[in-house]
């Protein structure tokens, strides 16, 4: 009897304290959110993928901007753009999807224009900012400004968003931390508190 008290006991003691703490409406937000993909994901079943485009892939934003640096470095030492992105294609090969990827696009596409290359990279890869960095290529060639100012232009850009990313994730530290802490500082406790009572309260039931 005793061994089936206290899983009871625990139970009951956990309804209790998840309302106390404010769980339960992260509780159920985490449901609805559940129970929502769930029926979206049934919706899909079956359905034609016509009209879907290929799945573009996922690279560290500072892979993106070494990327960048390299070619910015290639072209301020007198290298043309061509040239920087064959280097860089050397340098990054080993540097996961964006090596992979650069270096099949530098060998199908270099001899049509580095701006080519660049295409390929953005059409296989998700990232706004190297759609950034291919517009002001084309705007640098169209209005005769040098490559090496606007990949300068370009680095800027990417570090800030970068600055700007990690200022977001410490902001949003502390209300991620809340619960986590309320949970783990303070359960303990009030399940101790609790556990005497509800022993007591249940073998007066019996």
């Amino acid at each position: 009897m005793t061994g089936l008290l206290i899983p009871i006991v625990l139970v009951c003691a956990v309804i209790l304290v998840i309302p106390m703490v404010g769980a339960d409406y992260h509780l159920r937000r985490i449901w609805r959110f559940q129970r929502r993909r769930l029926k979206e994901s049934r919706a899909n079943v079956g359905l034609p993928m016509l009209g879907k485009g290929k799945k573009r892939l996922q690279v560290p934003l500072a892979d993106v901007r070494d990327l960048i640096i390299s070619l910015q470095l290639g072209t301020s030492m007198e290298s043309t753009l061509t040239g920087s992105l064959d280097k860089a294609a050397e340098q990054f090969a080993n540097r996961g999807v964006l090596g992979e990827r650069l270096r099949r696009h530098v060998d199908a596409r270099l001899s049509i224009s580095p701006e080519a290359v660049l295409e390929g990279l953005v059409e296989d890869i998700d990232c706004p900012q190297l759609k950034e960095v291919l517009d002001r290529i084309r705007m640098a060639a169209d209005g005769g400004i040098s490559y090496n100012r606007v990949l300068a232009v370009s680095v800027a850009s990417i570090e800030e968003d970068m600055r700007g990313a990690i200022e977001q994730e410490i902001q949003r530290a502390p209300t991620r931390l809340t619960l986590p802490m309320v949970i783990g500082v303070f359960f303990p406790a009030i399940i101790l508190g609790l556990l005497p009572l509800m022993i007591h309260a249940v073998s007066q039931m019996q």
